[in-house]
């Protein structure tokens, strides 16, 4: 009976239906239709036609033509580690600058390098109409071969007998903006970094269930609010009700989490791997982490219902967006700079989980994962039943 009850009153709380359930699916719509076809996990696309001006010649002008040969040959990328089966660019002849860049204007070419061999600068120029995957391949064709070509003068410098052995390490190494990333998963195929977006937003929506968390305290604490009152002198054992309270939104919290993974999978198109029992338990246990860190936020801070539902939401959002929902290289730029924050942030530490339990050969990372999580919902839950306990309603 008090489970309905609880069960009923989570289901009627528009706010929180919105932000758990349809705010990520609106999410995930949005980078569907920015995406197109690398977010379905498609690794074809289209050869970016492009030209190269090269001014004051020397080595380093002579190898970035070398690379845009090899990237323009379809054999030499099949055979590369590159894992495409089609060449990536398409080299279009101009005799000049003026010449290239009015082929960009009438729509047939996308791309110019103005390649400096005395600056050893390339700067990149692209037509108005230019998409964001043509952008990228040609900015990671240049920052790909920036960093193979000093690796290879520091060779020259420090071991100039190996510099072949070094050439010829680098020579399939250039990254084109894989809509693919460096890490296998069980089937052997590359796990799209498109699908970071997606992994992410998924966990946005089990963060939103601080807001479950905050009210399930309000629901039991007769100094908080009226219901609390009645709850506290009823005749019912206070354990019971607040049970109850817990496990009608807990189950509530775990049906959208199901709901938004079938929606990722079945509507999106990305993949989310076959590990069915282990995408269950890091559902079952995100979800019970985010609902204990909401019942703090309602045990210690400050203010009535809604300013510790605000406090609790505005701390989701920061933590969510420092693991990269919105800007994907914030996990790499704080690993790079400061790895603290990668170990602290709930929402980093859990995207990880997921991301290497869809895509990773092994486990190892994502259980360490979901142990910190785990570990950190045992404690948050320890304190706030402790904290319930002893509670005593001056209010009544």
């Amino acid at each position: 009976m008090m489970f309905s009850y609880y069960l009923r009153k989570a289901l009627r709380d528009k706010a929180y239906v919105f932000w758990a359930l349809a705010f990520p699916l609106l999410l995930m719509t949005c980078f569907h239709v920015t995406f197109m076809g690398p977010a379905k996990g498609e690794v074809d696309f289209e050869p970016v036609k492009c030209s190269a001006i090269y001014v004051n010649e020397s080595a380093f002008t002579e190898e970035f033509g070398n690379v845009l040969q090899n990237l323009s040959d379809p054999a030499a990328v099949k055979n590369s580690n590159m894992g495409y089966n089609h060449e990536i660019v398409e080299l279009i002849a101009a005799n000049s600058q003026e010449e290239a860049e009015k082929l960009i204007l009438d729509k047939k070419n996308e791309v110019l390098f103005l390649v400096d061999g005395k600056a050893e600068t390339i700067e990149v120029k692209v037509g108005d109409s230019v998409d964001t995957t043509t952008l990228m391949v040609a900015r990671s064709i240049v920052e790909s071969y920036r960093r193979n070509y000093q690796i290879m003068k520091d060779a020259a410098m420090t071991a100039p007998d190996k510099i072949q052995l070094v050439m010829d390490s680098l020579s399939d190494q250039i990254s084109v903006m894989k809509a693919k990333s460096t890490f296998l998963g069980d089937d052997g195929t590359s796990a799209n970094v498109y699908a970071w977006y997606f992994y992410s937003t998924i966990v946005m929506g089990m963060f939103f269930n601080v807001t479950p968390g905050v009210h399930t305290v309000f629901d039991i604490q007769g100094d908080l609010s009226g219901y609390g009152m009645r709850t506290s002198v009823s005749p019912k054992k206070k354990s019971a009700i607040l049970l109850s309270s817990f496990l009608a939104r807990y189950v509530v919290a775990c049906f959208v989490s199901f709901f938004d993974l079938l929606a990722l999978k079945y509507i999106f198109k990305i993949p989310v791997g076959n590990r069915i029992l282990e995408i269950i338990l890091f559902v079952l246990i995100g979800n019970l982490f985010s609902m204990s860190l909401g019942a703090l936020f309602g045990l210690f801070t400050k203010g009535d219902e809604n300013q510790r539902d605000g406090k609790a939401t505005g701390l989701v959002m920061l933590s969510v967006f420092l693991s990269g929902e919105m800007i994907v290289v914030l996990p790499g730029f704080f690993e790079k700079y400061c790895p603290i924050i990668n170990r602290i942030n709930p929402a980093t530490i859990m995207n990880f989980a997921f991301f290497r339990l869809v895509n990773y050969a092994t486990l190892d990372g994502f259980w360490m994962n979901l142990i910190k999580i785990a570990g950190a919902t045992v404690v948050f839950l320890t304190i706030a039943i402790l904290k319930l306990r002893r509670e005593k309603y001056a209010a009544i």
